[in-house]
């Protein structure tokens, strides 16, 4: 009888999954770390690798998964994917689902609820403005640390530069110190946009993001501004317009 999985487990599964599928390490190199070092069952692990390639493709995939399995999927996709690579995610789960009732008429409840839920999310999203230059995903890719080589014209979308960046400046905007906590309270914590100070449409070649340097939080109303001229204004020259 396979013992059941763990969420430490699937969190390294999740991990491992993104890698297998972007063809950064081997099926076997996976296995390795699933059953040999977390004691996971072979199949199982197996059939995760599996999923994650379907996952990236937005094709189904037929090996059922536990509820658990989504619960902890479903929110890092989510946090580190762009929309479109997450709608992709979306898209693979109901066809399984499809697939599932098609064999079993099972309905599985709880995973119905969970993409109905950021199926949501992905629709509230696109109707957000969007500038090129904020930082608020991420492609199926794993980056050590904080700084990625990146070209013009494919915009740094990695939550951990964000990160970086409020946890050296705040989630407070640079030019008009609104702080959404402050007066929205605990819907608010954490909520800034991410300008990127070196206006991307002007670089020509392939540089490294610096997350403390080269970002700033500032307000959404701040941020448009900043917008209103191409390149985009300095941050300075805003502060100067403000009575």
């Amino acid at each position: 009888m396979n013992k059941e999985i763990t969420s430490a487990q699937l969190q390294a599964v999740y991990d491992l999954g993104c890698l297998f599928a972007l063809k950064k390490i081997s099926l076997a190199e996976a296995l390795e770390q699933l059953v040999g070092s977390l004691d996971m069952n072979k199949t199982s692990a197996t059939n995760y690798m599996r999923n994650f390639v379907a996952f990236s493709e937005g094709k189904v995939y037929k090996r059922a998964m536990s509820a658990l399995s989504y619960e902890i999927f479903f929110p890092r996709f989510y946090n580190d994917l762009s929309s479109n690579e997450f709608e992709q995610v979306i898209k693979s789960v109901e066809l399984h689902l499809e697939y599932r009732w098609s064999k079993s008429k099972a309905k599985h409840k709880e995973v119905r609820v969970l993409v109905d839920f950021y199926r949501a999310k992905l629709v509230q999203q696109a109707v957000n403005p969007v500038y090129p230059d904020e930082v608020s995903g991420q492609p199926l890719e794993f980056i050590e640390g904080a700084v990625k080589q990146v070209t013009i014209n494919a915009y740094e979308r990695n939550p951990k530069a964000r990160a970086a960046c409020i946890a050296e400046h705040k989630a407070i905007c640079q030019v008009c110190n609104f702080d959404f906590e402050a007066i929205y309270g605990a819907i608010g914590k954490g909520f800034i946009h991410i300008h990127h100070k070196v206006d991307l449409a002007t670089i020509g070649k392939s540089y490294q993001v610096d997350p403390i340097n080269d970002l700033i939080p500032v307000c959404p109303n701040c941020h448009a501004m900043l917008h209103t001229e191409e390149p985009a204004m300095d941050i300075e020259k805003l502060k100067l317009t403000m009575s």
